[in-house]
């Protein structure tokens, strides 16, 4: 019985450790400087918007998309997994048809300062 009650505890104390390591990481997240990233708007004409822009059908935001995604707790810790996914499948998938795809997988295609708008 007393190794059931010290695994119980030793149990807890993991969970509550686990809740301060995620707490902690929600606010490096928050806080941490965003990469510069480009996005040419004229390379993607053909491109329905609402495609990426979400906001633009359900009416949750106005201006950049990293103003809500970064921002927005429930949704900040998927942000590069979910903008990289977007990005970076679409441009796959347009490869995968034979066309001109843009970048995926070299950072620095996609991560520089925007030099026009």
């Amino acid at each position: 019985m007393r190794h059931l009650l010290i695994l119980a505890g030793c149990s807890l104390a993991a969970l509550a450790l686990g809740y301060l390591w995620l707490e902690w990481q929600e606010g490096l997240r928050a806080e941490r400087p965003m990469l510069p990233l480009t996005f040419a708007h004229l390379d993607h004409r053909a491109v329905n918007c609402i495609d990426c822009h979400h906001n633009f059908v359900d009416d949750t935001g106005q201006g950049l998309c990293f103003d809500c995604h970064k921002t927005d707790p429930t949704v900040n810790a998927l942000m590069e997994e979910q903008f990289h996914a977007l990005c970076r499948d679409c441009h796959v998938e347009q490869q995968r048809l034979g066309e001109d795809g843009g970048p995926t997988r070299q950072c620095i295609d996609c991560h520089t300062a925007d030099e026009a708008p």
